[in-house]
């Protein structure tokens, strides 16, 4: 099967129901510029015995997609997005901190917005602008749309009791985003995903947030990133 993901032509075999299901909306033809096949040795690591084979091969095939669309100029994110009035707005955080009900709490505040992606949505920087895109691949949830749209901020989350907001630059925004993507060993996919980041830091406002659960949390993210 062929399927199109983030623009790309991705050829890939679902075996299993899970997967089959939330790559539906993205089936394609034509000739696939990159191939998604777990091998058994990835789907048999010790660390995968407690998942079922669904799931495994739902967790391979998302991690050698991820890997591969380095070499494809583009990246993922372990965020969740929403989408608002027709622009993205990253939300990234360690499993169980709280992003997609951050993202859960925007909606309510915007109920004609969505969620592109709720675990890994894909960055694409181009010379006309940086997308954001929806992959099939979103962690626990099947929230995901598959559509790309212009990326207008990201932020990094962090529980507290009280909530605050401000700039990442620098050094700080350069480790949390690669912190929460896929690093390659080699050198030249390195370097093609560094570019990709620093195309990201120049043209795209980042954030970081301490915040709490509740619509308070919210309000001040969108005041502060979408100036509403």
């Amino acid at each position: 099967m062929v399927y199109e993901i983030a623009g790309l032509k991705v050829g890939m075999e679902p075996k299993f129901g899970r997967l089959t299901k939330q790559c539906e909306a993205y089936r394609s033809w034509g000739e696939p510029v990159l191939t998604v096949t777990p091998t058994p040795g990835q789907l048999t690591r010790p660390w995968m015995r407690h998942y079922t084979p669904e799931d495994r091969e739902y967790i391979c095939c998302s991690a050698a997609f991820c890997q591969q669309i380095v070499e494809h100029g583009r990246f993922f994110l372990h965020a969740s997005a929403v989408v608002v009035e027709g622009e993205a707005y990253l939300f990234s955080a360690p499993s169980g901190t709280g992003k997609s009900t951050h993202t859960a709490l925007w909606r309510k505040l915007f109920p004609q917005s969505y969620i592109l992606n709720d675990d890994k949505p894909v960055i694409w920087p181009t010379e006309e602008g940086i997308t954001a895109w929806g992959t099939p691949f979103s962690g626990k949830s099947d929230l995901q749309v598959n559509r790309g749209v212009p990326l207008r901020g990201i932020c990094f989350l962090k529980q507290a009791e009280e909530n605050r907001i401000g700039p990442l630059s620098g050094a700080g925004a350069l480790a949390m985003l690669l912190n929460n993507t896929w690093r390659p060993g080699s050198s030249r996919s390195m370097e093609r995903l560094l570019d990709m980041v620093e195309q990201v830091m120049a043209e795209i406002p980042l954030y970081e947030m301490e915040c709490t659960r509740e619509p308070q949390a919210a309000r001040m993210a969108c005041a502060v990133m979408k100036g509403t």
